[in-house]
C-alpha cells in the first residue's frame, strides 16, 4: 500500500514536471515568434526607409510599421491553476 502510494505521488510530481516543461516550451516558442515578427518588421520598416526601395514604398504608400512590444503593466505570470477550474 506504501508503494502504491509513493507510486501515486511519484506519477502526479511527473505529471506537473509535465507541464512546467510545456509551460517552459510554449514561452519559448512565443518569444521566439515575437522575435521573427520584429526582424521581419524592422527589415520592412529598413526597406520602407532606404533608397531606391523608399521611391517605390512612396508611390504604393508602404508605411512603416511598429515592433511588437509588451508593457511591464502587461506582463504577468499566468495562474496556471484557473485553467483547470470549471
Amino acid at each position: 500500500m506504501v508503494a502504491v502510494e509513493n507510486y501515486l505521488n511519484l506519477k502526479a510530481n511527473e505529471q506537473f514536471m509535465q507541464l512546467q516543461r510545456t509551460l517552459t516550451e510554449v514561452e519559448e516558442q512565443i518569444s521566439a515568434a515575437r522575435r521573427a515578427y520584429n526582424a521581419a518588421v524592422t527589415d520592412y520598416n529598413n526597406a520602407v526607409e532606404m533608397f531606391p526601395t523608399k521611391v517605390m514604398a512612396q508611390l504604393m504608400n508602404y508605411k512603416t510599421k511598429r515592433v511588437f512590444t509588451v508593457g511591464s503593466s502587461e506582463r504577468r505570470t499566468v495562474d496556471v491553476q484557473s485553467l483547470f477550474q470549471r
